[in-house]
């Protein structure tokens, strides 16, 4: 409410007050004075040219579904960094930290895991260095299975019904609608992960990574969960196409190749298909047994 005093004309000792005559009855039917800005803004009043708030980054993370944890379940998928029973789960802690690094010094959060050919236990790794990654509470990791021609996150995970990869990238289905967190678990998997599965085969995967609605998509993921860390489980380089038609949305690749299984010669090829300007973040030999179940080499 405005200071009264401050409103108040000051009158000099001569003047006398009189009652008003005929002369002032003009004066005093004045029409009201309009309302100041200030009154407007007292009167929750909103200017025209204000410009909203834009939508904070990360915004839909609390609104996540949660995954329930399943510690048999993942044991038997050999999802060996879970309750670290295996003394091979040492290894994927060391992939972790030294791929957080590489990624730190380049800037770079996109990673693409693939093989030469099928079998070689690209899921396995990319599972289980999700959940060596969820550890680290300071990074927000997310897993997206992007292998449509053999969705199989969602099985070693255990999780039904997990939606359609193919509805998301074609931007039919939302961010929320597909993307679920890790819920809180006695096995300290970090609730900073979550994991965007898939449960349907799609016969154009190739057209579909490569189309600009996937783009779009993946925009509208980076800005509603706000990820540290993104990794890409993709289909095997050799046998299709779909990790060339994708290779614009990524940094790097981790290279999976299967001990005893994976021949030089294929990883080679693999790389010159992708090409010369695709980082090599490190090949990843999984040995599938043993105490030394993974082994690992930087090629970057």
């Amino acid at each position: 409410m405005p200071d009264i005093s401050t409103d108040m004309a000051s009158t000099d000792d001569d003047d006398v007050a009189r009652p008003p005559g005929p002369e002032d009855a003009a004066s005093t039917q004045t029409s009201p004075e309009p309302p100041r800005a200030r009154d407007q803004e007292d009167q929750g009043a909103t200017s025209p040219d204000a410009t909203p708030e834009p939508p904070a980054p990360g915004r839909s993370w609390p609104q996540l579904a949660s995954i329930p944890v399943d510690a048999g379940h993942l044991e038997r998928n050999l999802i060996i960094t879970a309750t670290r029973h295996d003394p091979a789960h040492g290894a994927f802690d060391v992939l972790r930290t030294r791929l957080v690094n590489t990624l730190a010094e380049h800037g770079w959060t996109r990673v693409a895991i693939t093989s030469p050919t099928r079998d070689c236990g690209k899921t396995f790794t990319a599972v289980n260095l999700a959940i060596s990654l969820s550890r680290y509470e300071t990074h927000r990791t997310i897993l997206m299975d992007l292998d449509m021609r053999n969705p199989s996150v969602a099985t070693v995970l255990g999780v039904d019904d997990p939606g359609s990869m193919g509805d998301f990238l074609q931007g039919r289905t939302g961010v929320t609608d597909l993307f679920r967190r890790v819920g809180r678990n006695a096995l300290n998997i970090g609730t900073n992960l979550a994991v965007a599965m898939n449960d349907r085969v799609e016969p154009y995967a190739a057209e579909v990574l490569r189309g600009p609605e996937t783009k779009l998509a993946l925009a509208r993921m980076v800005d509603e969960l706000d990820p540290d860390i993104v990794l890409f489980d993709l289909p095997p380089a050799l046998a299709f196409d779909d990790v060339i038609a994708f290779k614009d949305q990524f940094d790097g690749i981790l290279m999976i190749v299967g001990g005893g299984q994976t021949k030089p010669d294929e990883v080679h090829e693999a790389m010159r298909r992708l090409g010369e300007d695709v980082p090599l973040l490190g090949v990843v030999l999984n040995q599938a047994e043993g105490d030394d179940a993974l082994g690992y080499s930087y090629g970057y």
